[in-house]
Order: structure tokens, then C-alpha cells, then sequence
């Protein structure tokens, strides 16, 4: 996923998993993400995560952005965290924290993390 001097470009990873808490021999990457999310653009990204999880095992998906640069959470990764967790709670898809990984670190987003831009 990430070269020696971290990572090229802005991605998001989507893996599944089962009841169990197995993961599935499936990893989807989506490459060249934006900086910020499209509301339109993640609604379609869901509408296609239920074709895994209707034709397998899989009963929740885990998220992780990935960005070059520094380890410090910056707004567009909130708000790609926030349209994330918003878009699978409309398509009632079952989903883990949202993790991000930097040069260095991954971490999930907490709580705390997705409110910080909006006060």
C-alpha cells in the first residue's frame, strides 16, 4: 500500500468482513480520491460496497482513507470521514470506524475527530 517515502496518492481502501470478524480476500482500492468528498460520488461508492456484502459472507466493510503528507487530521479527511459514516448509515450498510493512514500512522477517527471542523 505505501512506498518508502509514504503514500504517492490520495486513496480509500475498502475491505469486508463476516459475522465472525474474518476478513474477506477482498480489498477494493479507489485511487485519486479528492482532497474533499462529493456527497453524489459517495452515495454511488455505497450503492456499489452492497454488491460484496448481498453476494458473500461479508456483513460489514471498514473504510481507510490514505493520504501523502503529514500524520496531522486535516479538514478534508473529517469531512471524508463524516460523508463516509453518513453514506452507510442511509444504505444501511454495517460499518467499522473509519481509519486513516498517513506517512507513519494510521489511526481511526474518533468521536472527537469528526466534530472538530464544525464548531
Amino acid at each position: 500500500m505505501m512506498g518508502p517515502g509514504g503514500f504517492a496518492y490520495s486513496s480509500l481502501w475498502t475491505i469486508w468482513f463476516d459475522d465472525e470478524g474474518a476478513s474477506l480476500p477482498l480489498v477494493v482500492p479507489i485511487d485519486d480520491v479528492p482532497e474533499h468528498p462529493d456527497d453524489q460520488l459517495v452515495d454511488n461508492l455505497m450503492l456499489g460496497m452492497r454488491q460484496p456484502l448481498d453476494a458473500s459472507a461479508a456483513t460489514s466493510l471498514a473504510m481507510l482513507l490514505s493520504r501523502p503528507g503529514g500524520a496531522s487530521m486535516r479538514p478534508g479527511d473529517r469531512a471524508w470521514a463524516r460523508t463516509l459514516i453518513a453514506a452507510a448509515q442511509r444504505h444501511q450498510l454495517t460499518m467499522w470506524p473509519v481509519h486513516l493512514a498517513t506517512h507513519g500512522r494510521v489511526r481511526a477517527f474518533r468521536p472527537d475527530d469528526l466534530v472538530a471542523d464544525q464548531q
